[in-house]
């Protein structure tokens, strides 16, 4: 009978000579008489002990079953964490809480790192503001006139058209204060109008036309009828002194009827004529 004879020195004792048949070694034996050598030289049942002897004991054919199952299940989550949007995000070295006043000037740019964003959703922009974007970037640009917090969000998209992955919502915290120092030299006129809208300089958008307004006084400047002397007690409600009619009465709600004071009669006004101003029902008749 063939046998296999091993040394073994257990702590503090002198070393031993184990002799064991070759034939009654298997692959389970094999297994089982490593880990008593292994306990036996450290005399502990450390965890990490336990669970090598565990692991040497297991059966074979479903160790490698449990590795075949876990690789596959392992790469498709890499997989799907390398695809989804969440890898990408919209940046901006300007952060993302922004503080401006009333009438300045704004630009705002992000861009999107990893993979480029080929197209871009912008919600909550404000009046004044404009969007536009490019491969993996974009702006927002231009001026506030009414204050308020304003929250802009952003959203990036892998392809055109709003497609594919994006990233998670990147949003803008907006405060608009309004500008003291110039609110001392405004036209006291521009708080009589509501739903302004600036355009250039001085020239704003209302309800009644496109008007130019000074920086004081009671003067303004529509860019039709002319010059205007307007006194108001209420907002959109508004008398006019013009040079060739005298005072005439509109409002928000009447435009683009006006009432004249002198003499009595309604006009209409006509916004799509270069030659003449109103229309004038009593005379029926356009006045220049």
């Amino acid at each position: 009978m063939n046998t296999l004879t091993f040394p073994v020195k257990l702590q503090g004792e002198e070393e031993e000579q184990v002799v064991v048949g070759a034939g009654a070694i298997n692959m389970k034996n094999i297994r089982l008489f490593f880990s008593v050598i292994i306990l036996f030289q450290t005399r502990s049942l450390a965890p990490k002990i336990i669970k090598f002897s565990t692991l040497l004991l297991k059966p074979v054919p479903n160790f490698v079953k449990s590795i075949h199952a876990w690789i596959p299940a392992a790469s498709g989550m890499i997989a799907t964490h390398a695809l989804s949007g969440a890898t990408t995000e919209v940046k901006s070295p300007q952060g993302t809480n922004i503080t401006i006043k009333t009438g300045e000037d704004l630009t705002y740019n992000f861009y999107t790192g990893r993979w480029t964003a080929q197209s871009f959703s912008v919600t909550g922009v404000p009046d004044g503001l404009n969007f536009s974007d490019g491969s993996g970037n974009g702006s927002i640009t231009g001026s506030i006139a009414q204050p308020g917090q304003y929250e802009i969000q952003i959203v990036g998209y892998r392809y055109a058209n709003l497609r594919g992955s994006k990233t998670p919502v990147h949003t803008l915290n907006l405060t608009v204060n309004k500008d003291t120092e110039s609110s001392e030299i405004e036209n006291p006129l521009l708080d009589k109008f509501s739903d302004l809208k600036i355009l250039t300089d001085r020239w704003q958008n209302s309800w009644l036309g496109t008007i130019y307004f000074p920086k004081d006084g009671n003067w303004i400047f529509h860019s039709q009828i002319g010059w205007l002397y307007a006194q108001s007690s209420t907002a959109d409600t508004f008398w006019f002194y013009d040079h060739d009619l005298g005072w005439i009465y509109t409002s928000k709600n009447l435009y683009p009827f006006l009432y004249r004071h002198s003499p009595n009669g309604w006009l209409y006004h006509l916004d799509n004529s270069t030659t003449h101003r109103f229309w004038d029902y009593s005379q029926e008749n356009k006045l220049e």
